[in-house]
């Protein structure tokens, strides 16, 4: 009876050793850390992660997988460290762990990188006899106390980044142990632990970039020798740092529905539940899992510096590049103020057109020049304007509408456009030219009016 019932109980025990002993977590495509050591270390700070998963809960002894991890990152992100506790139970069986894991980043250039991830730690495997179902429980020749036995496990993995594309891919329980069980009879029996080979494929979509919302599909296959393939196809919709909502397909088992939150960019949230399909569903009861992540601090301490360089296209210099998240908010809020500011800067053009009418300095003479005194003028060195003839295309009271016309101008391709300051019109006034004489003034204010500008004139400075 008792090698009768040790025989049954291994080929159930080798027959699962056969198909997918890691446990199939629904919030990989968060957490991929949890499969590949690779991406030990590849959040900006350090932060612990806790899933758990309860299978097949109308099943007496159901599977109930447990996972606790924590990791960071060293040496500006190029190195990461980290550990993991792990709580497999199924049945009468149970595997409690642990491993630490260490990965390295190259940085290929700003774009691409390529990562190195190994773990290693050690499991304790037991089997509780006393949990097990029998005819007759009083019968003699039962276990009625459990096994353990220890052994090494590691783990290896690489991964690829380039822009929103990551690719990775990872062999766990790569020693692939010979675990043996004897009893008092010295009937022996064992199983091994299977090499599982895995690769994983997601890329981002940025649907909309002021809203930070994109969308990421992903795919994960498993393989186990002698066993078929099992691949997860995985769909989330992504609100940057507050939200997500996706679905998975688990190939041949179940389709399940994600969604999760996170709280001031440091506690993310998050509950899948798995629809099994084929017979099994009817009877099998739920299956779901509960994901909770906390990030410790922020990513730097400092605030960055930042510099606005230009006002139209909103280009800033960031000295901290790894303030990505604050540096994404504030183009979003550029991008909202560069419309007011076109706005306003319309309407008072608008405004300032019809007043520069009334605005241009001296007396006009029977040419159409106006003419005035050059000490009341000062260039943008702050010297005193020269003689000549100036040929003037806007009046701003503001400098900095004159120094983005001068730009303006700069880019149709007049290389000398500058502005002249008046202090009794306190206005200032935009030129293209200087000229010597007023014939090559008048026939450089054809060439500009042709080039698009607007009410064109000459201003003549004099003793």
């Amino acid at each position: 009876m008792k090698k009768g019932f040790t025989i049954v109980l291994f080929v159930f025990i080798c027959s699962f050793a056969s198909a997918q002993q890691i446990g199939m977590y629904s919030h990989y495509f968060y957490k991929p850390l949890v499969y590949n050591p690779a991406f030990t270390g590849s959040n900006d700070a350090p932060n612990a992660t806790i899933i758990s998963r309860s299978q097949w809960t109308d099943f007496t002894n159901a599977p109930q997988l447990t996972i606790f991890n924590v990791d960071g990152n060293l040496m500006d992100k190029k190195i990461g460290i980290g550990l993991g506790l792990i709580s497999d139970r199924k049945g009468i069986t149970n595997r409690m762990g642990g491993n630490l894991y260490y990965s390295y980043r190259l940085k290929l250039n700003d774009d691409t990188r390529l990562m190195f991830g190994l773990s290693a730690g050690v499991i304790d495997h037991t089997i509780d006899f006393s949990k097990a179902l029998v005819e007759n429980s009083l019968d003699p020749t039962l276990y009625n106390n459990s096994q353990h036995k220890t052994s090494f496990d590691a783990s290896v993995g690489l991964a690829f980044t380039w822009k929103a594309l990551e690719v990775g891919a990872a062999v766990p329980q790569i020693i692939g142990n010979k675990i043996n069980y004897i009893d008092s009879t010295n009937v022996r029996a064992y199983y091994t632990q299977a090499r599982h080979y895995m690769a994983s494929l997601k890329y981002s979509f940025l649907i909309s970039e002021e809203k930070g919302i994109s969308i990421a599909p992903q795919a994960l296959i498993r393989f186990v020798p002698q066993s078929p393939f099992q691949f997860d196809g995985n769909i989330n919709l992504e609100w940057k740092d507050k939200f997500w909502v996706g679905a998975t397909y688990k190939s041949d088992y179940a389709v399940a529905a994600n969604v999760g939150f996170c709280l001031h960019k440091q506690l993310c949230v998050g509950y899948s539940y798995d629809f099994i399909i084929g017979p099994i569903g009817k009877y099998s009861g739920m299956t779901h899992e509960i994901m909770v992540n906390f990030k410790f601090g922020k990513s730097k301490t400092s605030e960055p510096s930042v510099t606005v360089a230009n006002t139209d296209t909103g280009a800033v210099a960031v000295e901290n590049p790894d303030y990505e998240d604050k540096l994404d908010d504030l183009e979003i809020q550029l991008k909202k103020n560069q419309t007011k500011l076109k706005a306003l800067n319309d309407k008072l053009a608008k405004k300032q057109l019809a007043a520069s009418r009334s605005a241009k300095p001296g007396i006009q003479d029977s040419d159409g020049i106006f003419v005035t005194k050059r000490n009341d003028f000062k260039d943008s060195k702050n010297q005193m304007a020269e003689k000549g003839y100036y040929v003037m295309v806007g009046i701003f009271f503001y400098r900095d509408f004159a120094n983005e016309e001068v730009k303006n101008f700069i880019k149709l391709g007049y290389k000398n456009t500058d502005w002249l300051f008046s202090e009794s019109k306190q206005n200032n006034y935009v030129f293209t030219h200087k000229l010597d004489t007023k014939e090559e003034a008048f026939q450089k204010v054809k060439e500009v009016t042709a080039s698009g500008g607007s009410n064109v004139w000459i201003l003549k400075l004099v003793e």
